[in-house]
């Protein structure tokens, strides 16, 4: 699947101004804390993103952690670890991954960095 068709549920440190971004590109994108879900932790979002086939959007290394060496069921995570995580640099990191449309797996983890992109197979 590309990039652009991925749906996405965003863990609760995802600002409410990138989820606006995403949805005006089109992008069906959830959010826990409009689910109620805020506070849960990592492998309940985890398993809910899994069960309605969404990627976690995230700034957090824990689902990664959950996913890889706890063999958690993972749909698939994107990893926002960027050194400035200001909603601006965030969104135009998001447009140039949009631009880019990048074909990506179900049980992916992308990692977003500020000089490249990375994407993993969970195994």
């Amino acid at each position: 699947m590309k990039f652009s068709s991925v749906k996405i549920l965003a863990d609760e440190n995802v600002s409410p101004r990138i989820l606006s971004f995403l949805r005006a590109k089109g992008i069906d994108a959830a959010d826990v804390k409009e689910k109620g879900w805020q506070g849960s932790n990592d492998r309940y979002v985890l398993d809910m993103a899994y069960a309605d086939e969404r990627f976690v959007l995230t700034h957090d290394s824990d689902f990664g952690t959950l996913a890889i060496n706890e063999g958690a069921p993972c749909y698939g995570i994107i990893y926002i670890r960027l050194k400035n995580l200001k909603v601006e640099n965030v969104c135009g990191v998001l447009e140039r991954l949009l631009k880019v449309d990048i074909e990506i797996a179900k049980g992916s983890i992308i990692v977003v960095e500020d000089a490249r992109v990375r994407v993993r197979p969970v195994l």
